[in-house]
């Protein structure tokens, strides 16, 4: 998709490819209210910079679905989200299987590594985390060493020193991306491992409305499982495999609820959108979460249980 005017092309921040098409147009204003309820009322409208709409775009080529313009929060933003019990969880799926593809010999890199909580679960004693929050890092325990820099700074002075680089739930934050990832691997020893967690946008997520925490100033890039393979068509990696965790049990009544939600907006011929404050969303959202609480009692076994919402993707360093 070009641009008529003087103005550079919007470009898919991983392919550079300007062949891009528009998604979803999501009102700053809308977006802002959205957070605003979260937020026991705290105004985020500052966080926009004076713009009034963000577009959500997918790049075919890459398969990547992006937010533009990629508008990042602040370190003033993330204290609001630090406040609750429920943004830096101990214990995370990819936590687990990540911890098993790393020896205690190894030399590990973690990036955005908030309290260092991935780092008492491995058994490496050359452990170094990367966190831009200084309140995270004053959070961690067990004298964890984190540094509070960028990866691509801490690349510059440490090329090809460690054996894995690891960063969960981070890479959806980044507006640069690709000289993050180019910066991830430029730290890795050649045959260095690289794991990243995201979201996967083939989860059910994909189909929640006003669902803040996938969305700027928080989220700003979408990931299928295709354009984490795709990665290695930009950069020296070869994908070695990508695991998405089960459904978790704390997102049962989650999952039981978007999948009532969207067969009723289905049967009603209405489409899914971001961010929806219309009555009809209203009335669905309330028969959902009635109707959804039923059926989260039957997913009594893993075996009925769909794909959660987080994948871990291995690489390594060609």
């Amino acid at each position: 998709m070009s641009d008529s005017s003087h103005k550079q092309p919007i470009c898919c921040p991983i392919s550079g490819s300007s062949d891009i098409v528009a998604v979803e147009k999501i009102s700053v204003k809308n977006l802002s209210q959205l957070y605003q309820k979260i937020l026991n009322g705290n105004d985020i409208i500052s966080e926009f910079t004076g713009s009034e709409e963000i577009d959500l775009y997918h790049c075919p080529e890459s398969d990547l679905y992006f937010f533009y313009p990629m508008i990042t929060g602040t370190e003033k933003f993330y204290e609001k989200l630090q406040k609750f019990d429920w943004y830096y969880l101990e214990e995370k799926n990819e936590y687990d299987y990540a911890s098993k593809l790393i020896k205690p010999s190894d030399c590990v890199l973690e990036i955005g590594c908030g309290k260092g909580a991935f780092a008492q679960k491995i058994d490496s004693q050359n452990y170094t985390g990367l966190e831009f929050s200084q309140k995270a890092k004053d959070l961690a325990k067990g004298g964890v060493n984190i540094i509070n820099e960028s990866i691509q700074d801490h690349a510059v002075y440490s090329p090809k020193k460690y054996d894995v680089v690891c960063a969960f739930q981070v890479l959806e934050h980044i507006g640069d991306v690709h000289s993050f990832i180019e910066s991830s691997i430029a730290c890795l020893k050649p045959g260095g491992i690289l794991i990243f967690s995201v979201p996967s946008y083939d989860s059910f997520s994909k189909y929640v409305s006003n669902f803040f925490l996938d969305m700027p100033p928080h989220h700003v890039t979408r990931w299928t499982d295709t354009s984490l393979k795709n990665l290695t068509k930009y950069f020296p990696i070869e994908n070695l495999e990508i695991s998405h965790e089960p459904l978790q049990e704390v997102h049962k009544s989650f999952y039981a609820t978007t999948i009532v939600k969207l067969a009723l907006f289905k049967f009603l011929g209405k489409d899914i959108r971001n961010i929806d404050f219309g009555i009809t969303y209203k009335i669905l959202d309330i028969v959902s979460r009635m109707i959804g609480k039923i059926f989260a009692k039957g997913l009594i076994s893993s075996e009925l249980f769909p794909r959660g919402i987080s994948v871990v993707s291995v690489y390594r360093k060609i």
